[in-house]
């Protein structure tokens, strides 16, 4: 199977099992926004992966929450990845692919 696939994609690379993001506050539903953002991280895993951001040039999505129980979708990898996945962007920008947002 793939690495970047979706089943086991909470496992980190070093074989722990990232599940989480702010604290847990009683009342709150994080179930649903974490399976939401999960499936996003999931997608952008793939992504990342057909782009060969993998082994020295990792760059990975995680799903987590924030303390207010909204999804969130955390990125790392290592210096070599996030190089790599800047070059791809700024590849796209100069190509005029994707449209820079301005600063506010």
């Amino acid at each position: 199977m793939d690495d970047w696939a979706s089943e086991g994609d909470d496992l980190k690379e070093d074989g722990s099992f990232f599940l989480g993001g702010g604290a847990v506050v009683a009342g709150v539903d994080y179930e649903a926004a974490w399976l939401e953002a999960r499936a996003a991280a999931s997608e952008l895993n793939l992504l990342l992966g057909r782009l060969e951001l993998r082994g020295v040039d990792l760059v990975r999505a995680q799903a987590g929450w924030s303390d207010d129980g909204q999804g969130v979708v955390f990125m790392e990898g290592t210096l070599s990845g996030a190089r790599k996945l800047w070059a791809v962007v700024d590849r796209m920008l100069v190509r005029g692919e994707i449209e820079p947002r301005q600063s506010s």
